[in-house]
C-alpha cells in the first residue's frame, strides 16, 4: 500500500463528506485532478463516479440528498459511535478515547464536530502514518460498513464514498478484529 496514496485517498474522502455548498460543486474538477493522481483504479473509479453525480446536481438536491442521506438516516448517521452507541455514556467514552487518541498523535479536534464524525477521522487518517489509521479504523470498520451496506442501494451517491474508503481500508489491512474495549 502507498501510504502517500491512501492518506491522498482520505484527505480526499473527508473533503467530499462534509456538508455541501456551492464551493464543493465549484471544486469538483480541481478534485477530479486529484482523484485522477490515483494509484488504485476501484477507488479512482467510485470517486470518480461521486463527481460525475455532483456535476449533474442542483446544490439544492445535492444538499437535501446529504440531508436525506446523514442528518435524518440513523443507519447512515456519520458520526461512528452514535451508531453503536446512541446518545448512552459509552459514547462520552468513546469520544474522549478518540479525542485524546488524536491529541497524542499531533492532531487537535476542535470543538465544531465531535471526534467520532467520518470526515474529522478520515482526515486524521490523511495526516498521520499507517500503524496510527489501522488503530482507529478497526475499531470503527464495522460501523462503516454498516453505512455501506445502507447506502450501496445503487442510487446514494455518497454510497461511492464509502465505498472508496472501504476499499483503501482494505488494502491497508484494515479488518474488524480490534473490539473497542481494547486498549490500544
Amino acid at each position: 500500500m502507498n501510504t502517500t496514496d491512501s492518506q491522498l485517498t482520505f484527505q480526499i474522502c473527508s473533503y467530499l463528506l462534509n456538508y455541501p455548498d456551492q464551493a464543493l460543486i465549484d471544486s469538483i474538477p480541481e478534485v477530479l485532478e486529484e482523484i485522477d493522481s490515483l494509484q488504485s483504479s476501484d477507488t479512482k473509479q467510485e470517486l470518480q463516479s461521486y463527481c460525475e453525480k455532483v456535476k449533474k446536481q442542483s446544490l439544492t438536491k445535492l444538499v437535501s440528498t446529504y440531508i436525506n442521506t446523514f442528518d435524518f438516516g440513523k443507519k447512515t448517521n456519520l458520526y461512528l459511535t452514535y451508531m453503536s452507541n446512541g446518545e448512552q455514556r459509552e459514547r462520552g467514552m468513546e469520544l474522549l478515547f478518540l479525542k485524546n487518541f488524536y491529541k497524542l498523535h499531533g492532531f487537535e479536534v476542535t470543538d465544531k464536530e465531535l471526534p467520532d464524525y467520518l470526515p474529522i477521522m478520515l482526515e486524521f487518517a490523511g495526516q498521520v502514518d499507517e500503524a496510527a489509521m489501522k488503530l482507529i479504523f478497526e475499531r470503527y470498520l464495522t460501523n462503516i460498513e454498516e453505512v455501506s451496506k445502507n447506502l450501496n442501494d445503487g442510487n446514494n451517491l455518497y454510497g461511492h464514498i464509502i465505498k472508496a474508503i472501504l476499499l483503501e481500508l482494505g488494502k491497508a489491512g484494515v479488518t474488524n478484529t480490534r473490539q473497542r474495549s481494547e486498549a490500544l
